[in-house]
């Protein structure tokens, strides 16, 4: 009897432990405008918006055809980047990205489909 609670006690710590590892909160990265403002490098993408929480929110899908990785949207509009995503379909995104960074991992979004964008959230991070 003794070990069963030993051993119930112990399941019920690692659970509680393996919560609270998961619930971290995301917050707006406090770096952003710095990523912004190394963006100049004006890139045109073919290619699809996806969302991913645990990448920043909404990023800008890879395109194997067109050889690039993905990259987290460094202006995002939760509305219209959600309609996009839903609808899943290839749109045109004119934007600007860092020639610095080797793989361009930020995108700073500009026009979609040849409409201008703008948007006012920054990609979230994890607050450790």
């Amino acid at each position: 009897m003794a070990k069963i609670r030993i051993l119930l006690l112990s399941l019920v710590l690692v659970l509680a432990h393996y919560g609270v590892a998961q619930a971290q909160r995301y917050i707006p990265d406090p770096d952003v405008y710095g990523k912004i403002r190394g963006a100049y490098q004006p890139v045109t993408l073919v290619a699809r918006i996806g969302y991913n929480r645990d990448l920043g929110g909404y990023f800008v899908r890879n395109n194997p055809s067109y050889g690039f990785g993905n990259k987290v949207i460094l202006n995002q509009n939760y509305e219209v980047l959600g309609r996009i995503a839903r609808r899943g379909r290839y749109v045109t995104i004119f934007g600007r990205v860092s020639p610095i960074d080797f793989r361009a991992g930020y995108i700073y979004l500009e026009t979609i489909d040849g409409r201008p964008y703008h948007g006012r959230h920054a990609p979230l991070v994890r607050a450790y």
